[in-house]
């Protein structure tokens, strides 16, 4: 690569660092790379220019923004490099502002491993009935609209979290459809989020529900939440067997990815970070007496690696799963 376009995409990381809110300390990192090995001049006015204020995209936390000029503002002058008039004003002016952000949830591993996962094989989302269990920011529903999935079915079962979401939607373009209304079958760029409560949850609450895929990320943690977690996948993978023939063109479509997307049988697909074997165990058997088949693809089916920049994010802690009823 040519250097002016290895330059190039050292800034583009740390600019897409900067929006996906990495911690500090791999902003920094990101910062003395692009400059060589320090932060240089040409380097905060990078940051000055595209990671802040109006040409930054998105919206701006004020805290982490201060944070982050604070400690780029610190590295250059230990470091003797000429800190530009424009970062201190920047960071005088996001001191003293008193701005408020909107309510925030966080990004796991599990929810960035399923989201390259998605776009790694986009021919297994594609034109597919899509239903995503415990959503959280719906990082995997705006890929799963990315690759063109006939229908987005995003859910959660916190109020606080739904209403985060929603707004995540809208802020990346998608129409998030109401309940008792449908947008318009050209619109392509539209998902639903709606709330659900496992524990809760009857047959006749998914009863317009027939997935062709179920999605989780992060989704294994409570030994007590296992059984309700169970319960609702079962059911949406039986209502999914239920929901007749698909279309044969997506058939001959999908052929040629792996197997799990070339049959018409309903699958799930969940992404978790085993922190507690005691837990996973638990699933393990759980997912057994309810007689679900559960594959681990994590090296057979490995998404690639498409978030070079995000430092913090440790690719190598997520397995990914394969559940489907066993006939």
């Amino acid at each position: 690569m040519a250097p002016a376009a290895a330059e190039q995409e050292l800034l583009l990381h740390l600019k897409l660092a900067f929006l996906a809110r990495e911690p500090p300390a791999c902003v920094l990192s990101l910062a003395r790379k692009a400059g060589g090995g320090s932060v240089t001049p040409h380097v905060q006015n990078f940051i000055l220019e595209s990671c802040t204020g109006n040409n930054a995209g998105g919206d701006q936390n004020c805290s982490y923004v201060t944070t982050i000029l604070k400690r780029i503002i610190a590295e250059a002058e230990l470091s003797s490099d000429i800190v530009i008039d424009g970062l201190y004003e920047e960071f005088g002016q996001f001191m003293s502002s008193k701005s408020m952000t909107i309510n925030e949830c966080s990004l796991w591993p599990s929810g960035l491993f399923l989201s390259e996962f998605i776009l790694s094989y986009p021919k297994i989302f594609s034109r597919k009935c899509c239903f995503e269990l415990g959503s959280g920011v719906g990082l995997v529903g705006v890929c799963l609209n990315y690759v063109s999935a006939s229908k987005v079915i995003l859910t959660d079962g916190d109020a606080s979290t739904l209403e985060n979401m929603k707004g995540n939607m809208e802020m990346n373009n998608l129409c998030v459809e109401q309940e008792g209304s449908q947008l318009p079958e050209e619109n392509k760029n539209k998902v639903q989020c709606k709330y659900l409560s496992w524990e809760e949850t009857s047959e006749s609450d998914l009863w317009d529900c027939r997935p062709d895929l179920v999605l989780g990320a992060d989704i294994i943690y409570d030994p007590v939440c296992v059984p309700h977690l169970i319960r609702v996948l079962s059911m949406l993978l039986r209502r999914g067997n239920n929901r007749g023939t698909n279309n044969v063109a997506n058939k001959e479509e999908t052929s040629n990815e792996f197997s799990s997307a070339a049959t018409e049988v309903p699958v799930a697909y969940i992404a978790t970070v085993i922190r507690n074997a005691e837990t996973f165990n638990c699933f393990d058997k759980a997912a057994a007496d309810a007689k679900l088949s559960v594959v681990n693809i994590t090296n057979s089916e490995a998404p690639l690696s498409l978030l070079p920049y995000m430092l913090s994010y440790d690719r190598s802690s997520v397995q990914l799963l394969k559940i489907t009823l066993l006939s």
